[in-house]
């Protein structure tokens, strides 16, 4: 697990109005919390591939009723050192995701998503993934 305060995203999660974060122990630990459920968010940076990155971003932005059909059977396997990198917040009870792409360029991760937030039935086929 990563410290969401740690993620290239954080500034964005901590914005989120949906989305409580506190400090704890003169700083050093952070709880993030969905408003909505009052469930823990917890964070993680998951590595790719690049055939399960491209495929991850195109799942990822697909048009909201189609994210089913384009989930469908897909389970992305992370790996060590991968072209593409998401960061993953998502609520303990599965309810709220919210899911930023990167990929690996001029020695750097690029992000190639905008910030994507899920809730819902949406949250629990995105969190599937991870």
């Amino acid at each position: 697990m990563a410290n969401i305060t740690h993620l290239q995203m954080s500034k964005a999660i901590c914005a989120d109005a949906r989305v409580s974060v506190s400090k704890s122990f003169f700083g050093l630990f952070t709880k993030a919390v969905y408003r909505t459920t009052n469930s823990i968010i917890d964070a993680e940076i998951l590595e790719f591939s690049t055939a399960d990155g491209e495929r991850l971003k195109r799942v990822l932005e697909s048009p909201r009723p189609n994210l089913a059909a384009a989930a469908a059977g897909f389970l992305p396997k992370p790996i060590v050192n991968g072209n593409y990198m998401a960061e993953v917040c998502a609520s303990r009870d599965a309810h709220f995701v919210a899911v930023r792409l990167y990929q690996y360029d001029r020695m750097n991760y690029e992000p190639v998503t905008a910030l994507l937030v899920f809730e819902g039935e949406e949250a629990r086929i995105v969190r599937q993934l991870f």
